[in-house]
C-alpha cells in the first residue's frame, strides 16, 4: 500500500482486505456499497456462489473463470516453434494458468513425429525449485497434486497411454515432500474423456490426431469453457476459418500467450465467465453510462399525448 501512495494513488482509493474468501468473501460481494465484483478463479466459486451473493444488490460481475484451451497443430506448421510454444503454454507455472494448453489436436500426417519430438523436449524439463535450479515448480497444495493424480489415473482407466510422466517425481532433500508432479503427456485420448472435458490445472496434456480442419474446430469448440485457444499453421485460409469459427475469447496463431498488455481484451465464452479485463473494453467494465438530455431552444414543447389546456 505504501508504494501505491508514493506513486500518487490517494489514500482510501485502494484497500487490501486479507483473509479467507469463505470468511470475508460473502460479506464483501453482498455489501450494498459494492457495485462491481471482479474475480479470477473457478467456475464453481465465481459462476455460482459469487453470482448468487452479488445478486442481492445487482452488482456488476467481471468473472474470469475456467479454461480448457485447445492447441491445434496442422501439418504445415513450424513444428519447432509449435513445440517450443506448447512447452510454455502447458508447463509454465506447472500448468496452473487459465490459458494453459489443455487439449492437443495434431494433424494425423505429423502426429507421431510431433508427439515424439514434444515428448523428448518435455522430458528435458527440470522439476524442482525454480528459477535457479528448475524449469517447472510445484502445484499450489496437496489437494492439487491429488486431483492431478486422479485425472491421470482416470484417463488411463479410460484407455489413455502415458507417454511421459504420470506421477510425482522423486526429488532429493527438502523437495521430497513438495507438491510436485511430473510433466505428463497422454495419447489415445477420446473427445468425451474427462481429461478432455474438465480443467486439469496441472502439468498434464492429452493428445489426439485429427484429419479434417473443420472437425478439429468442432472438437476444439466442444468444451463448456471458452477462454484461450491456439493454432499453428502457415495457411492463411485456415487462419481465417479459425477466426470465424473458433468460439474462444482469445486465439493465438503461431505464437504463445498471454494477451497483449495494452490492447488485449481478456474475455471468454460459455462457463468461462462474463465481461472481461484489459484494453479500453476492460476499463469500460468499471464505468456506468449515464444519459442526459437538455433542450436549450426555449421553444414550447408540443407533446402529442398531453392536452394543451392542462397547463395555463
Amino acid at each position: 500500500m505504501k508504494k501505491f501512495i508514493e506513486a500518487g494513488v490517494p489514500k482510501g482509493v485502494l484497500n487490501l482486505v486479507t483473509g479467507k474468501g469463505s470468511e470475508i468473501g460473502d460479506y464483501i460481494v453482498s455489501h450494498r456499497k459494492v457495485s462491481v465484483v471482479t474475480m479470477t478463479g473457478s467456475t464453481a466459486t465465481g459462476g455460482q456462489r459469487i453470482m448468487e451473493k452479488a445478486s442481492k444488490n445487482m452488482a456488476k460481475l467481471i468473472l474470469e473463470l475456467g479454461g480448457k484451451a485447445p492447441f491445434i497443430v496442422w501439418k504445415d506448421a513450424d513444428i519447432k516453434n509449435a513445440i517450443k510454444t506448447l512447452i510454455w503454454a502447458k508447463f509454465w507455472n506447472a500448468g496452473q494458468s487459465c490459458i494453459a494448453a489443455e487439449r492437443l489436436y495434431i494433424h494425423e500426417d505429423i502426429f507421431e513425429n510431433f508427439l515424439d519430438r514434444f515428448v523428448k523436449a518435455a522430458s528435458r524439463l527440470r522439476v524442482g525449485d525454480p528459477p535457479r535450479e528448475a524449469d517447472m515448480g510445484p502445484l499450489i497444495n496437496k489437494g492439487a497434486v491429488q486431483t492431478t493424480e486422479k485425472f491421470v489415473k482416470d484417463a488411463v482407466s479410460d484407455g489413455a497411454q502415458v507417454l511421459l510422466g504420470g506421477s510425482r517425481p522423486n526429488l532429493p532433500g527438502k523437495l521430497a515432500n513438495g507438491y510436485f508432479f511430473q510433466p505428463t503427456i497422454l495419447s489415445n485420448v477420446k473427445q468425451g474423456d474427462e481429461i478432455f472435458q474438465e480443467e486439469v490445472f496441472g502439468p498434464v496434456l492429452g493428445a489426439m490426431p485429427v484429419s479434417d480442419f473443420d472437425d478439429a474446430i468442432r472438437k476444439a469448440n466442444d468444451s463448456k469453457y471458452g477462454l484461450a485457444s491456439y493454432l499453428f499453421t502457415k495457411d492463411p485460409n485456415l487462419m481465417f476459418t479459425a477466426f470465424e469459427k473458433v468460439r474462444f475469447g482469445e486465439l493465438y496463431v503461431n505464437m504463445p500467450g498471454p494477451e497483449a498488455s495494452q490492447g488485449g481484451y481478456h474475455t471468454g465464452f460459455r462457463l468461462t465467465g462474463q465481461a472481461g479485463e484489459g484494453s479500453r473494453y476492460g476499463i469500460e467494465e468499471y464505468v456506468k453510462v449515464k444519459n442526459i438530455y437538455i433542450d436549450y431552444s426555449g421553444r414550447e414543447l408540443h407533446i402529442n399525448t398531453v392536452r394543451d389546456d392542462l397547463v395555463q
